[in-house]
């Protein structure tokens, strides 16, 4: 992804805490709860904290999926073979090596209209190779909810995952103008106010529904999803 900044560039950390602070809430950028502002708050990010919510796909169930059948059926499907856990507080969750699950962050995130967003993670956990999103990481402004992480461990070892630890940092960008259309008024905003870790709805995307509307044969169908 190529990402164009202007010049007013990424905000550090007093731009940060005054728009957090904004009197006007279409300009507030809410991160809440933030636990512990000394420490999560950086000179140009703001640390982010494992949620208790994770999806697991048991992969081993099922073969393929096939994104020229009717939503209904993939959504059905997706359903069945994944697997929601949620932990206590306490508890914790072993991520072992190579395994990928989608988690979220413990923080409600709401983005005004003139201010975009990055997901990264920190370093202290990809140095034991914990990686928090393989491609999700741009966040839209006007978005709200809790944001997805998409959970690998390209280690050689289990890593324990703990509700609340730091593993993640969002960095705010100016646009030069407010968004005309923000991210829940997009028509393909299929992730807008999620409070929780949601599966993919690629399937939902307008160019599925042009192939299906194509009549495919069947036998050709698993060509196009190879």
């Amino acid at each position: 992804m190529i990402i164009l900044y202007n010049n007013r560039g990424i905000l550090n950390e007093i731009e940060i805490i005054k728009r957090m602070l904004h009197q006007d809430p279409d300009k507030r950028i809410v991160i809440t709860p933030l636990i512990d502002p000394k420490t999560q708050i950086n000179p140009s990010s703001v640390d982010l904290r494992l949620g208790t919510h994770f999806k697991i796909s048991r992969s081993t169930k099922f073969t393929h999926i096939e994104p020229l059948d009717d939503p209904k059926e993939i959504r059905k499907k997706l359903a069945h073979y994944t697997e929601d856990v949620h932990l206590d507080p306490s508890d914790y969750f072993v991520l072992h090596p190579f395994e990928f699950v989608l988690g979220t962050t413990l923080e409600f995130i709401k983005l005004p209209y003139d201010i975009a967003a990055r997901l990264e993670g920190r370093s202290s956990w990809g140095r034991i190779g914990l990686q928090i999103h393989s491609t999700a990481g741009f966040v839209d402004p006007g978005y709200k909810g809790t944001l997805t992480f998409e959970l690998e461990n390209i280690g050689k070892s289990p890593i324990k995952l703990y509700p609340g630890i730091r593993i993640a940092q969002i960095s705010f960008y100016y646009l030069t103008d407010e968004t005309k259309i923000p991210y829940p008024q997009k028509k393909s905003a299929k992730y807008a106010g999620s409070i929780e870790a949601k599966s993919s709805s690629f399937y939902e995307d307008p160019e599925f529904e042009i192939l299906r509307n194509r009549n495919i044969p069947k036998e050709d169908k698993s060509k196009l999803s190879s």
